[in-house]
Formats: C-alpha cells, structure tokens, sequence
C-alpha cells in the first residue's frame, strides 16, 4: 500500500480536518473573538454591487473558485518533477496548515474590522501613503505575471484537450442563468444550482459524444519540436483554430467582460458555478488516490531527485530553497488568496463566524486539491508537462476506478483545469482594474474602460512567447512575497488592537525571505539568457515562428520586471517589519 497514493492522501486530508477542528477554531475564539451579532460590511453598505451579504455556503463556492486556479494543479505536479513527490507533499501539507489557511482567513477577517477595505486602504491606514503606493505598485506588476502565466497554461489545456473550451462555454452560460435566478427572479438557491448543474452536465455530454475535429494550427504549439519536446500527441480543441494568438483574444474578451460588468451580473455567479464541476472531479480523483491499492496504480515518479539544478544545463529549476516553495504556490500559500478575502469576499460575508468555513474551509479544500495533483503526477511514469500532465494522471486515476472510458474523464479534467484558471484569471483583470482605479485616480489609466485594456495587452505580450516554466516560478515569486507582505499587514493589524500576532507574523517573516531569494534567481537566470541571446525551453519554437529578437526582448522585460518587483518587496518587506515593531513597542 505504500507504493500507492492512499495513505500520503489520506494522512494530507486527516491533518487538515484536525488542524481546521482545533487549531484554527482556536485562533478564530481567542484572538479574533468572532462575533455573529457584530453587524458585516456587508450588511452596513449594502448596495447590491460591491457590497451584498451571500449565503455562507454560495461564498464558500465563490471563495473556493475565486482561490483555487492553476496554482494547486500545476505547482505541486512541477515541484514533483523538479524534486520528487516528498519534498512536495511536506510542503503542501505543512505549508497549508500553519501559513495557507491562516493568511486566507486573517486578511478576510482584517478587511472585515476595517468596514470591507482592502489591503491598500488598509496598509495606508496603519503605514501611511508611501507604502500605500509601494504595495499598489508591486501588485500592479504582479498581476500582469500571474495573468500571463495563467493564459499560458489555459492556452495549453485548450489545445491539447479536444472539447473542453466549448464545454466549459456552457460552465458560462449555466453561470449567467444562475446569476439572473438569485439575483433577479429571487428563486431559491437549491433550485438555481439545479439548473446551472444541469446546463453544466448538457455541455459535458454534448461534448464528450461530438468527435473533436482536428484542424491545422499555425502556432508554435502546433509545431513537431512542442510536442515532441513533452512527449504528448498533438490534438486541438474544437471548434477553432489552435493559435496561442486565437487563444490569448478569446480570453481577454471573457476577462474584458468579467472586469467592467456588476459582480452579481456575471463574476460572482460564474465563479460559483464554476466550482460545481470542480467540485465533483476533485471528490472523485481523490477517492481513486484512496483506492488505488484496488486499481493496482503505483507511484511511478521519484521520491527525492536533487538539492540543485543547474540553470547552465536546465533553466526550468534552481535550489531546492527557495524555488520548491513558489513552484508549488498556491496549494500550500498564496498571496493572490489575500487580495479575494479582502478586497471581494469580506464586502459578502453575511456573518463574522462564517469568516473561518468560507476562508480557512476554502483554502482547506484547495489543499486537497493539491495533494490529487501530487497523485495524479504519482502514476505517470512520463508525464507531460504543465497542466495537460493533470489531466492524464487524474482521468488514469478515476478511469481505472470507475472503468469509466477516457474520453469522458479527459473532459471532465480539461473542464476543471480550464475552468480553474478562466475564472480565476477573470477576477485577477478585475482586481487589476480596482488598484489602477486607486492608483490613478485622476488619469486616464484609472479609468473603468481603459486599465483592463492594459494588463490584457501586457500578459497577452508574455504569454505569447514566454517560458512557463520560469514565467511559473517568476509568478510563485511574486505570489508567495505577497502573501508574506500579507501576514506582516495582519500581525501589523493585530498588534494595533493589541492582540497576539505571532501566528501570522512567523510564518509571514519566512515567507518574505524565502521568496525575494526566488525572485533574486529567477531574476539572474532571465537576465542569463536575456544577455546570451539564448531561448528557453519552449522559446525555442516561439523564434522560429516570431524571431529571437520578440524572444529576447520578452527576457529582458521579464528580468526588468522581477528587479523591479525585487526592490519593491525588499521596501514594503521593511516598512511592514518596522512597522510591526513601531505597534509593539506602543502596545
């Protein structure tokens, strides 16, 4: 049984209940002292736009969607390839219970005793202006990297997985008709999920009995050398044409639409429908991880593979401290998770006690996600890269159990990965505009219309012809300091009310400095190429079709990016640091 997933499942799951059960209601008593009675900005605000209590167990959904993209897929199953699925599966489990959910929770818990603001109102609050602008500015740029590498992957589902962008067109559409059901026609939330389940299920069957048409691409991801490169046949998503650039136009309309349209006309109630399928295919490769030992699936990859690689030979790694704990990213921590439950979620939160299931429940849960990542990529002896790696290991996991045949369970994958970044990526162009709007109040950037335009162009620039590999690891960076400024603001937050803060500001300290150490290299190794005129990894076929010069000119702005956002975490690493110790000294 030990050479199966069961019992490393098993063990992640066990200690997250025992650590939501005990740990965190403990935090949630004794330092917060929640209270149902104490009146949310949610109900103080309503205004039916931005502010508007929702049922704990319809935010739980939204919260869990808002949270859980790429991030728990992709990451673990990299850190596997890179390390071997025992560094990776300490992090995730450890990482998740004592920094993941108290980070989600705390912010979400922050904003809500600061009358729903969000983290740049609350830092300029307790820090003042400058730091304000420092933090605005850093999540500017983090946002454009985290939008890319999400496009880039999505891109990648879409091409290799037939099917799964018109299905998941109907995951749209069933969001849209829920939205109108509870928010206009005031129906009951049961009936309304019914519904949107059932719109939902009709996409899946359509497209999983239609034969997927193969058509020729003209992107570089169509190209011998990609796939020959990944090991994986190429097959394109219908209907369509293939290209990255078809691609990267589709989704920025999605994006455009979800940024500038009232939250409960289309985000709110397509992330929400959006987890109803995620849902169901994470219990399900879950319970084929827990009965492997039936299946008779073994682990094929390696426990431990190196302490170091050497970015000469393989720029797709690094030291195993830092760059296992930001490609792993969002299944152990996220500082993206931060940015939802304190500048979304917390403006929804009908009750201050729902605070703990819907921001710690929700991260909990995307923990599980990432222990059915380490599985799936523990039974594929030569997995492909990225997430298409997600949909083989989990359609062998689940098809073995249920004997099911694979063309419905590579839908029902390439739906949740797809659907895991889509929704994620819309609130991340959303967000974006909001900090553009605070940033540049009175210039034309801050502008509703205008900001989306903006990262969509950028990302789309990236995407377009960079690494993801090491686009992944720069966004790991990026996230993972956030969600070290994150802890400081909260320690900063509570030890202003003189309460105790060292469980948020511990694991904020080590996440500072673990990740500017990540960016620092990730940085070195883009300016390495950058400066050698060499492509990495993929870029190579990208040269071919756009010119080493568009390749080259993409290093360089990566490695200005991360230099950029170096110094600017160094920066608000310090205020937040010394500010902490200014409230100490006060307390």
């Amino acid at each position: 049984m030990l050479d199966t997933p069961a019992p490393y499942v098993l063990l992640g799951l066990i200690l997250y209940f025992l650590t939501f059960r005990f740990y965190a209601r403990w935090i949630d008593k004794k330092i917060w002292e929640t209270d149902p009675n104490r009146p949310t900005p949610a109900r103080m605000y309503f205004d039916g736009v931005e502010y508007f209590p929702v049922s704990k167990y319809v935010l739980f959904g939204y919260q869990f969607k808002s949270v859980a993209a790429l991030g728990p897929i992709v990451g673990p199953l990299t850190g596997v390839l890179f390390f071997g699925w025992v560094p990776a599966l300490l992090w995730v489990i450890f990482g998740n219970m004592f920094i993941g959910w108290a980070q989600d929770y705390s912010a979400m818990m922050m904003s809500v005793r600061s009358e729903g603001r969000s983290m740049g109102p609350i830092t300029y609050k307790l820090l003042g202006d400058r730091a304000r602008k420092i933090l605005l500015v850093y999540l500017i740029f983090y946002l454009i990297i985290i939008t890319a590498v999400f496009e880039w992957v999505i891109i990648d589902v879409l091409n290799r997985v037939p099917g799964t962008f018109t299905a998941v067109l109907f995951v749209l559409f069933g969001g849209v008709v829920f939205g109108y059901l509870i928010f206009q026609r005031r129906m009951d939330v049961l009936v309304a999920t019914a519904v949107a389940l059932l719109i939902v299920l009709v996409g899946y069957f359509t497209v999983a009995l239609v034969p997927a048409v193969r058509q020729p691409g003209t992107n570089f991801l169509d190209s011998p050398d990609f796939f020959k490169t990944y090991n994986f046949d190429p097959k394109l998503t219908w209907p369509g044409t293939a290209t990255v650039l078809f691609w990267l136009v589709i989704l920025s309309i999605l994006y455009y639409i979800s940024a500038i349209t009232p939250m409960p006309r289309f985000l709110l109630p397509t992330v929400y429908v959006g987890y109803l399928p995620s849902i169901i295919a994470l219990v399900l490769v879950l319970l084929a991880a827990i009965f492997s030992p039936l299946t008779g699936l073994t682990i094929k990859q390696q426990s431990f593979t190196s302490l170091y690689v050497d970015p000469l030979k393989n720029p797709q790694g690094g030291p195993l401290w830092p760059i296992l704990f930001v490609t792993i990213a969002c299944g152990a921590i996220s500082g993206w998770h931060s940015l939802v439950s304190s500048g979304l979620t917390s403006k929804q939160l009908e009750y201050e006690t729902d605070a703990l299931p819907v921001g710690g429940g929700a991260m909990m849960t995307e923990g599980a996600v990432a222990l059915s990542s380490i599985a799936a990529i523990m039974v594929l002896s030569q997995p492909p890269a990225g997430a298409a790696a997600y949909v083989q290991g989990a359609t062998l996991l689940t098809g073995s159990l249920l004997k099911v045949p694979d063309v419905y369970m590579n839908i029902l994958y390439g739906i949740f990965v797809t659907v895991m970044g889509l929704i994620t990526s819309m609130l991340f162009v959303r967000v974006f505009r909001l900090i553009m709007a605070e940033l540049f109040e009175e210039s034309p950037l801050g502008n509703k219309y205008i900001s989306p335009i903006v990262i969509l162009i950028l990302a789309g620039f990236l995407a377009l012809v960079g690494s993801w590999t090491n686009l992944w690891i720069f966004f790991g960076g990026t996230n993972q300091l956030l969600a070290g400024l994150a802890l400081l603001l909260v320690a900063i937050f509570l030890s202003s009310v003189k309460k105790p803060s060292a469980y948020v500001f511990i694991p904020g300290i080590f996440m500072a400095i673990t990740t500017l150490a990540a960016l620092a290299w990730e940085t070195y190794v883009y300016a390495l190429y950058a400066i050698n005129n060499k492509p990495i990894g993929v870029q190579a076929a990208a040269a071919k079709l756009y010119g080493q010069g568009l390749v080259q000119a993409s290093n360089l702005l990566s490695a200005a990016f991360g230099a950029l956002l170096l110094v600017l975490g160094v920066v608000m690493t310090y205020y937040l640091i010394t500010g902490w110790a200014k409230y100490r000294a006060n307390k």
